[in-house]
């Protein structure tokens, strides 16, 4: 469109006869017909616009060279924004399915979180015993601080209690490698394979309660073994 627009607007500069012939020739090579035109566009669009520029501006006036400036730059931006949201694309299309990269972006993923753990043991152990009493983990449901921080890692100050009593062996402590451990499986929400993985050991659960009472207590047994005939 913008070669068009230049070739009927040279149109009358090339006709008239009272303007020097070598500058009605320059133009002409240039823009003087539709295919000159379009071959000339082409020129500019592969960042060779300085000379239709030049052209142009001594011929038909500065105005219209500020006018080629403005369009080649509006025209630049674009054509380098849509090549490089192309190219960026399919490189971030390739680095998703890419296997080892895959691998590679989960692993640093588990390390800078295992960091952060660590920094975050170190600020709750106050007497720097590289283990973690009751008492220290207390002192997170009191501090904001340390609250916030502990919502960054994406677990909630009440399930440290939960974890203590999980980690715990005995020795009322937790170790900084048993904290990690935890806190990792702590991290969001709750996975399927959890809740199928409770609901046997539940289910599990409960047979051995009947079958531990039935033991027990065989004449119950047997009254819900009437009422369940009847």
């Amino acid at each position: 469109t913008v070669g068009m627009l230049a070739s009927q607007i040279s149109q009358s500069y090339i006709l008239d006869v009272s303007n020097p012939e070598e500058a009605r020739l320059e133009l002409f090579k240039y823009f003087g017909t539709f295919t000159r035109a379009l071959i000339t566009m082409f020129e500019v669009h592969m960042a060779n616009w300085a000379k239709p520029c030049r052209i142009l501006m001594e011929t038909l006036g500065e105005v219209t060279g500020g006018f080629f400036v403005f369009y080649r730059c509006i025209l630049g931006f674009a054509l380098m924004s849509v090549i490089s949201s192309v190219f960026v694309q399919q490189t971030m299309s390739v680095v998703q399915n890419d296997e080892d990269i895959m691998i590679m972006r989960k692993r640093k993923e588990t390390d800078s979180y295992h960091r952060k753990l660590k920094s975050f043991f170190n600020a709750i152990d106050t007497n720097q015993d590289k283990n973690l009493c009751r008492a220290e983990l207390e002192q997170v449901k009191k501090n904001h601080d340390l609250k916030v921080w502990m919502a960054a890692l994406d677990i909630e100050p009440d399930d440290l209690e939960g974890l203590f009593d999980m980690l715990d062996n005995g020795d009322n402590q937790v170790s900084l490698q048993e904290f990690i451990t935890g806190a990792s499986h702590l991290r969001g929400p709750a996975k399927s394979i959890d809740l199928a993985q409770l609901q046997i050991a539940v289910n599990r659960l409960e047979r051995t309660m009947i079958d531990l009472s039935c033991k027990l207590f065989p004449e119950v047994a047997q009254k819900k073994k009437g009422v369940v005939e009847r």
